[in-house]
Parts: structure tokens; sequence; C-alpha cells
């Protein structure tokens, strides 16, 4: 397949275009781990370093009718997990494909910080570097039109570079002061129309540090691409038509096309059993007294007061979401053409389960009025608001504990971090734990302590100095590790999983923090059919983030996705084997760069796993987890790697 590909070298100055083309790269992840791997060797570099490319555009479906295949990925080598690591940002390429090319590529670093400005007029297109201060871009992320940080930054650009779109489609993409101090600063974007933001549209490249990467690899603080319209030329049939899409789609699923759709999104729009939607309205109910709480202190509180604290949750999360933003249809989408409108907001901001669920019940904040005061906070600063929560989380109990002092954090108060006060006053604790979770996330953002910045190097890099600042703090033997929930991976990677009590999502696989695994909660299977169930499913969600496509359309798209390739553009190829051979690519980047799968260093993930085959139902494992636990956890561990490595056809075990 060939692929238009826009080269950026901030260094030199130079910009080059070029077609590109190369058997076996078939969309986004292929292309930048072939740069990362065999081009730039990255993995013999620092993260921060110049060198270390950033990849970002579209897949090979964007322009065609289908919903969903508009997703703009970021792929570059994680701070933070130490791998090539990609992230997803909805619906952001419906815009940048009328620049008129499929990937573009940074490299080197301005000597200033630097907004992109990539512009096609129909004819030409041209690239731009808009130099600014840092110090005025800290000024804008600290207050711009009563707004702060990546909301402050994007409406800047809006009011003083918008001009040069004037007639195009164009969308903006920042990063925030999180990205300057933290290993997990995220890029943000929101979808604009007529020059004005649309309420409840934020959508996040977020995953694994990409602003970290964007702003301190290369000194880029924001990226604004659009331009004429222009219509999709595919090279055999044309998607771009909706007759052509729709018998496609009809083809295969022998339905009416608008059917298909609607049954396989009924979650992510509105499900009228539930009578609610999008995953904030469909997880709550469905998890029950699994919901992640207080920092995954789900292990140590008994099942009873966790049904409870979820009735609570109920009552004052779900409920008033339901009235706010199901009730009044507050839905949009990411800023594609989407039936689904998946994102559902109120009170200004969007409302979605994992930012919501980890700076809210997993920090102890379980009203939805006072996860208005921390999340939009932890968002505006431009974090990765899954890793901020997780670290958020972290550092209140800790604080709850003893172990750090308010004041050395930054924090005007301890927080409530017990189930007691979620059971017994749980307004009253919500409103003042999300307090404390927005002013960390200023503390950390902006740097502004000692702490604060060596919290900005994640959960499991900040322990290992933490442990020896206040040895004296903790119990023998003890590590400020044992009370953070993180994947590890080689001596210092790490990220937080996602919202969910799965047993896959503590697993050191090549990619972690997403969907790349088998996440079901409440499930403790024997661990060789945890990794065929984990494997089985990274070898789709690859595809779907290898081609830019929204994961919530794959019930439908994925049995459709070989004839599009085909039919589009006359490939054929074994697209599981593809897969197998990327994460094979994957796993070799990371051994190269020194990452290899360990033993979990966090006790807190041990008693999840321990506490988990109880309460999910294994006896077998139950008993064994009692007689030995760190014994069986590193049995079960070694025994889920040996058999996703065999399956794989590669070294990736203990």
């Amino acid at each position: 397949m060939k692929f238009t590909t826009l080269k950026i070298n901030l260094d030199e100055g130079r910009v080059e275009s070029e077609e590109f083309s190369k058997e076996g790269i078939y969309g986004i992840i292929d292309y930048a781990l072939y740069l990362h791997d065999e081009v730039h060797r990255t993995y013999e570099l620092d993260p921060y370093d110049p060198k270390n490319v950033t990849v970002f555009g579209k897949g090979p479906f964007a322009g065609s009718i289908l919903p969903g295949a508009h997703r703009l990925m970021f792929v570059f080598r994680s701070p933070l997990w130490g791998g090539v690591f990609p992230s997803a940002m909805g619906g952001a390429a419906y815009q940048f494909q009328n620049v008129g090319v499929d990937f573009v590529t940074i490299e080197g670093k301005a000597e200033r910080p630097v907004v992109l400005i990539l512009r096609n007029d129909g004819e030409n297109l041209s690239v731009e570097l808009h130099e600014i201060e840092l110090e005025r871009v800290i000024e804008i992320w600290r207050g711009y039109k009563g707004e702060e940080g990546v909301y402050a930054l994007t409406q800047y650009l809006i009011d003083h570079l918008g001009s040069k779109f004037k007639g195009m489609e164009y969308r903006i993409a920042v990063v925030g002061p999180a990205a300057l101090n933290s290993n997990y600063g995220a890029i943000f974007s929101q979808t604009l129309r007529k020059g004005k933001r649309v309420e409840g549209s934020e959508d996040w490249a977020a995953r694994g540090g990409s602003g970290s990467v964007l702003l301190r690899a290369h000194n880029v603080v924001g990226i604004m691409f659009g331009g004429k319209p222009k219509k999709r030329a595919f090279p055999g049939e044309d998607i771009s038509s909706f007759r052509t899409a729709k018998g496609i789609v009809e083809g295969i699923h022998k339905k009416p096309y608008n059917d298909v759709i609607a049954e396989k999104t009924v979650k992510y729009k509105y499900n009228p059993k539930l009578k609610t939607g999008g995953t904030f309205g469909g997880n709550y109910p469905a998890e029950g007294d699994f919901v992640p709480i207080l920092n995954w202190g789900m292990p140590y509180i008994e099942k009873e007061e966790r049904i409870k604290i979820h009735e609570n949750i109920m009552k004052l999360y779900w409920e008033p979401f339901n009235k706010e933003a199901i009730e009044t249809k507050n839905w949009t989408n990411c800023g594609e053409p989407c039936p689904v409108v998946c994102k559902k907001y109120a009170n200004g901001h969007h409302i979605e389960y994992e930012p919501r669920e980890a700076n809210g019940p997993l920090s102890g904040v379980i009203t939805l009025r006072a996860s208005d005061i921390s999340v939009p906070a932890v968002d505006a600063m431009g974090f990765d608001a899954i890793e901020f929560g997780g670290t958020a989380a972290w550092v209140l109990e800790l604080v709850h504990r003893g172990i750090l002092k308010p004041e050395e954090v930054g924090l005007s108060d301890k927080p409530d971090f017990t189930k007691d006060a979620l059971l017994e006053k749980p307004v009253e604790a919500s409103e003042k734990n999300a307090k404390l979770v927005a002013e960390l996330a200023h503390r950390v953002a902006f740097g502004e302590s000692e702490i604060a910045k060596i919290i900005g190097l994640g959960k499991r890099k900040a322990s290992e100095i933490l442990d020896e600042k206040f040895k004296d703090r903790l119990n023998y033997g003890e590590s400020f590790k044992d009370y953070g929930v993180f994947t590890p991976l080689g001596d210092d990677g790490e990220i937080t999983p996602t919202m969910y009590w799965a047993i896959g999502n503590y697993i050191p696989y090549p990619i972690q923090g997403r969907y790349w695994t088998f996440y079901q909660f409440g499930v403790f299977l024997e661990p060789e059919e945890l990794a065929q169930k984990s494997l089985g499913s990274a070898i789709w969600e690859f595809w779907y983030d290898n081609i830019g496509w929204c994961r919530f359309h794959r019930g439908w798209m994925k049995p459709v996705l070989k004839a599009l390739f085909m039919e589009a553009y006359g490939e054929s190829f074994d697209m599981e084997e593809h897969s197998k051979k990327q994460l094979r690519k994957l796993i070799n980047y990371a051994k190269k760069a020194g990452y290899m799968p360990v033993f979990w260093d966090s006790m807190r993930v041990i008693d999840l796993l321990a506490r988990g085959s109880e309460e999910f139902g294994n006896e077998n494992w139950a008993e064994r987890f009692k007689r030995d636990k760190v014994g069986t956890a590193k049995e079960y561990l070694k025994r889920v790697l040996n058999e996703y490595s065999s399956a794989l056809g590669v070294d990736w075990t203990l």
C-alpha cells in the first residue's frame, strides 16, 4: 500500500513530503514501528531524546463514509512504559484528512516552543512553525479568558491563529503543563465548529505520555491542522460512496446497514433496557461492587460494605448523570459524522467512565457534583486522566495513612479516605477528596514542590526515590510501591491499568493500560486461558489502532475489515498473522530497549489477584493463594506469560 508522509525536522527546520510504500505496512503502527525499530533505533535513546520520533496520522479508511474510521493515532516511545506505544484521539482524523497526507513524523527539537500549523488550501500544503516563548505558554496555561491549561491554550490559538484557516475545517491539538512536569502528559483536542469549541466533544491521545514526548522531546505545544475538504480517492471501490460502503457492510452481515450499526453500538449511544448510555451509564450498573474504589482497596473491604458503597455511587453519581446527560439528550460525537453520539456531557464537560472513575470512586469521590471539581481540573492540566487518577488515589492513601504529609505534597488537608466516610458522609467526603485531587493536579502539573516533581515521574519511579527519602516512615520490608497499582515492565516501566478489577489488566503484555488484553472484570481464568483470550483481544485491538478506527464500532467493523482492504485497496492477507508479527516486533523492540516482563513489585496488585480469585469464584486458586500468596502469584504470572510466549512464538517470559 502507498502512503503519503510529511517529515518535519525541527532541528533543521526541514519539511519533506514523500510517497512511501513497503511490503507489510498497512497502517500507522506498522509505519511507526518500522521507523522506531529499523530506521531510528529509538530503543537506544532516552524517551525525551529529540530523535524519539513522534508519528501521527490517519488510517487507510479515513475519508470513507463509514463511522468510526477517523481516529487520529499518535505513536511514540513512551517515557512511562518504556516501549513503543500507540495513543488514539477520537474523530480528529476527520479534519486531519484535509491536510492531504497520511502520516506526519516529527523529529528533532525546536529551540523555542512551537505550534505546528498544517494547512492545505485545496491546491498546496503549507507547514508553518509559530513560536511562543515558554513563559508566555505557562502564562496562558495559568489563565486566559477565564480558563486554564489545555482549554486556555486552545482558545488562545483560536483567537490568535484561527484566521489562518478562514473558510476551512480545522482542529487544534495541544498539551498542558502536565507535559512539562510529568511523564504522563496527554494531547488534548476538541471539535471546532465555525471556530467555536463544541461542548462535550473533548478527546485525548493520552495513554503512555504522548504529550510529554511531544513537548519535552520536540518542544511542540500545539498542532493546528486542516484545509479545504477534498474527496478521498481509493484505488479500488469508492467507499466514500454511501451506496458502495453500505453494500459491503450488508454483504457481510446480511442485515440492513443502519440496523447493524445500531445493534452493535447500543451500549455507547443509548441502551433502552437500562435507560442509559455511554461508558459511564453502562459500566456502573454492570460492575456492581467490583467497581474500583479507594485506591483499589476492594481486597480489604467486605463485600457487604462494597455493595452499600456501590448503592451510594448509583444514587449520587449514576442517577444524576442520567438526569443531566441522558434524559436531556446532551449527546454529541468526537468530531466525525457518527450516529452513535457516544459523548455524554453536562455542566460544560464530557462525562466518560474511565476519567470519572479514576478521579472519582478510585480517588474517594462518589458524587457527580464533586467529580465536576476533580475531573475538569485534571483534564485542564493536560494529564492522562487514567494515569493521574491512579496516581492521585495512591497519594491520597499515603497522606491518609500519614506516610506522606499534606504540606509536603502541597495539599491543604488530609483526605477522608475510608470506607466509613463513603458510607456515612459520602457527599462531604467526596467534595473534600475532589478538591484535594484538583489541588494535586495543579501542584504536579506545574511542578510546584520537590515531592510534586517526584510524583510526576509516575508511581513506580517515584517510589524508588520516596523509599529512600522516607524509609523511616515505612514498616520493615515495605515500599511505597506496595500502595500503588500499576502494571510493571522492566526495571522502571509502568502504567496504570484501565478501571476494571480484571486480572488481565495487571499482566505485563507488550502493550498495557489500553484494551490489548482480556479485561473482563469479575472473572478468574486459568492462566493459559487468560493468555489465549488476551492474545485474541490484542490481535484485533492492534488492528483498530493500526487503521485508526474507533473500537466502539468493533462489533460490526471486525467482520467487515478484510473485505474493506480487498474492495478499497485490492489487498488480501492474513490479518491475524500480520498482527502476531507486529506484536513480536513490539516485544523485540521492548527487549532491545531493556524492558522485559517482571514480577509485580506492588503488594496491592498481588492482593487484587488473591482476593479476586476468591471473589470471582475460582476456589482452587483461592485456596492456593491462602496457603502461599506470593508464591502462587508468581506461578500464575509465569504460566500466563509462558502460554502467551508459546502462542506468539517469542520469548516474553519472566
